[in-house]
């Protein structure tokens, strides 16, 4: 039988690798067959030590999307959600750290780069076309996409 320590250990090792939330530690030791009493007990404890805390997570999640692998937020949104963050502080910290502004601007930095990348720019209804499906595969509403793109794609 695993005991609580067994769990706090495999917890810490988690934690130590990324940020994670309570919900992906619960499903983790889950797998590893603790029982529930003990998971409870483990996530109180790492709560108590502040190694827990789905606020700090959600902002530590939305600017790390945001500044190194920028998304939307219908895509951020979606992510945190499957990471088992209530939707109340999904909510608060995506007011508090995604402004339309930044949302256009990281948009319109995909878009750019996406740009170069695409070999043919002869056609632009083509090319806006991809750039549009990529940005939308991205989680940028449209209403964003059309201000990203309008007139600030820098055509060669």
């Amino acid at each position: 039988m695993q005991t609580k320590n067994d769990g706090l250990k495999f917890a810490m090792k988690l934690i130590s690798l990324r940020r994670r939330s309570v919900f992906e530690i619960a499903e983790r030791l889950r797998k590893k067959e603790f029982e529930e009493n003990v998971i409870g007990e483990i996530l109180e404890e790492l709560k108590g030590y502040k190694y827990l805390d789905d606020w700090q997570f959600a902002e530590s999640y939305i600017n790390d999307r945001m500044n190194f692998s920028p998304r939307g937020r219908f895509l951020i949104k979606k992510e945190l959600q499957e990471k088992g963050v209530a939707e109340n502080i999904i909510e608060e910290k995506m007011e508090e750290l995604v402004s339309e502004e930044k949302e256009v601007e990281s948009a319109r930095k995909l878009a750019e780069k996406k740009l170069r990348i695409i070999g043919d720019k002869n056609d632009k209804n083509k090319t806006n076309q991809k750039i549009i499906s990529y940005l939308q595969s991205r989680g940028y509403s449209f209403e964003i996409i059309s201000q990203a793109v309008k007139n600030e794609i820098e055509w060669e």
